[in-house]
C-alpha cells in the first residue's frame, strides 16, 4: 500500500499524524444475513493525519482494495422524516438559485435516486444518476431521471451535463482532487455549475467522531473544501454548514460570468485555526467518549435497565464497535425495513423494528445523531415507551 503523505486539498502541506484509532469496521453500510457473516466482517486500519496549511484530514492507512460498493449496501437516509424535509428544502434552494429547467443534471453517488428524482421533478430537468449501490430499475424513470447501477465513468462516455451534484460520496474517493479535475475537464468551455455535500469535519473532529468511519477517506472542513475545489479549476459560489452543523456544502461553477451566487465571505485562516484546535483534542476526546459510553451501558444494565441503540447507520455501527463490542445492549432498532432481521458488521448486533421496544422495559434509548432526536422522541411516545433519550 502506498501511504499518502501530501495534502489532497491544497497540494502543498505534508500530512501530520494525530490520531491512531486502531482497526474499525470496513463495511459500515452492509447488513449481513447471519450473525456469523457479520462477525467475520473485515476490519481496516484508521490512522488520521492532517495538513497544517489547510486542516484537511485523511486516513493515511486507507486501502481501496478492502472496500467495494454494490447493491448489498444500504446507506439510505430518506427513511427519516427529518432528512426528507432537509432534502426537499435543498431541492427548492437549488431550483430557486440556478437555471435548472431543461438542464441536464449529473448525480454522482445518487444512492437510491430520491434526491435526483425530486430535483428533476421540481426543476423540470433531465437527470443522470450513477451509484454502485443503486438497487432500483435501471434506465429512464418517470421523473425525468435515468439511473445506472455502477460508478460514474467520468470519461468521453459521460453525457454532457449542465449541473453536477454529489452528496456524501466525495469523502469516499481515494483521489478527490483528480475527481474534481475530471469533472472540470468534462465541463470544457460550457457553463457548468455544481453542488457537493460532505460530512463536516468541523463537527466530526470536535465531537466523539462516530462518523469517522473507514469508507470516509477524507474529512473536509470549511477551508479545505474550498481549497480543493478552487485548486481543481472551479469557482466557489457558496459554502456553509447544514443539518445542524453535521454536513457541509460547496456550490461551484466554471465558465460562468457575473458575481458569485452568494455575497457571504468565503472561509479563510480563521476556519483553519478553528479546525486545527479541534484536531489537537480529537484523539483524547474520542477515546474518552468510548470509555464513557462503555461505562454508562454497563452501569445501566447493572441497575436493571435494558438500554438500546436507535439507528443502525454508519454512526451506529461505529458506536457499537467502540462502545458495545460485546453486544450488551438489549436491542438495536432502525426505521429502515431493509435492515430488519439482519446483522451489523464486526459486532453482530441484530437490527429490529422500532416496535421491538414496546414491552422491552428499556429506560434508556441511545442515539448517535442529534438531528433525529425530535422524530425518535415522537416515535417512542407513540410506542408507549417511557425512556430517557441520550445523544452520544
Amino acid at each position: 500500500m502506498d501511504v499518502v503523505t501530501r495534502c489532497a486539498a491544497c497540494g502543498d502541506g505534508e500530512l501530520v499524524p494525530f490520531a491512531d484509532l486502531g482497526t474499525i469496521p470496513v463495511f459500515c453500510g452492509v447488513h449481513w444475513a447471519s450473525r456469523d457473516e457479520a462477525l467475520a466482517s473485515p476490519l481496516g486500519r484508521m490512522a488520521l493525519s492532517y495538513c497544517p496549511s489547510c486542516a484537511y484530514v485523511r486516513n493515511v492507512e486507507f486501502e481501496p482494495a478492502l472496500l467495494h460498493y454494490d447493491t448489498t449496501m444500504d446507506t439510505n437516509l430518506h427513511h427519516s422524516p427529518a432528512f426528507q424535509s432537509f432534502s426537499a428544502e435543498l431541492v427548492k434552494h437549488l431550483v430557486d438559485r440556478y437555471p435548472l429547467r431543461g438542464a441536464t443534471v449529473l448525480d454522482i453517488g445518487c444512492g437510491q435516486g430520491e434526491f435526483l428524482r425530486e430535483l428533476c421533478h421540481v426543476a423540470g430537468a433531465r437527470g443522470i444518476g450513477y451509484d454502485a449501490m443503486y438497487a432500483g430499475a435501471e434506465g429512464l424513470d418517470p421523473s425525468g431521471a435515468e439511473f445506472h447501477s455502477g460508478h460514474a465513468p467520468l470519461d468521453e462516455t459521460t453525457p454532457a451535463f449542465d449541473f453536477v451534484t454529489s452528496r456524501h460520496w466525495f469523502e469516499h474517493i481515494d483521489d478527490p482532487y483528480e475527481f474534481l479535475q475530471a469533472l472540470r475537464r468534462l465541463a470544457g468551455d460550457r457553463p457548468v455549475r455544481g453542488y457537493i455535500e460532505v460530512p463536516d469535519a468541523c463537527y466530526d473532529m470536535a465531537t466523539a467522531g462516530w462518523e469517522v468511519i473507514y469508507p470516509h477517506v477524507s474529512y473536509f472542513d470549511a477551508y479545505s473544501l474550498r481549497r480543493i475545489v478552487e485548486r481543481a479549476g472551479w469557482r466557489v459560489e457558496d459554502t456553509g454548514p447544514l443539518f445542524q452543523g453535521m454536513f457541509r456544502f460547496v456550490e461551484f461553477s466554471a465558465n460562468v460570468s457575473g458575481p458569485p451566487a452568494s455575497t457571504a465571505p468565503l472561509p479563510g485562516a480563521e476556519a483553519v485555526s478553528r479546525q486545527l484546535e479541534a484536531i489537537r483534542g480529537f484523539a483524547a476526546r474520542h477515546f474518552a467518549e468510548r470509555d464513557k459510553w462503555r461505562t454508562l451501558i454497563a452501569d445501566r444494565i447493572a441497575a436493571g435497565d435494558h438500554p438500546v441503540l436507535w439507528g443502525a447507520g454508519s454512526r451506529g455501527v461505529q458506536f457499537l464497535h467502540l462502545a458495545d463490542p460485546d453486544g450488551k445492549l438489549a436491542a438495536v432498532v432502525d426505521v429502515n425495513a431493509r435492515k430488519w432481521g439482519r446483522f451489523l458488521p464486526v459486532t453482530g448486533h441484530e437490527v429490529t423494528a422500532p416496535a421491538t421496544l414496546a414491552g422491552l422495559g428499556t429506560r434508556t434509548v441511545i442515539i448517535t445523531n442529534p438531528a433525529y432526536r425530535g422524530e425518535i422522541g415522537e416515535s417512542l411516545r407513540a410506542l408507549g415507551v417511557d425512556a430517557e433519550l441520550l445523544v452520544a
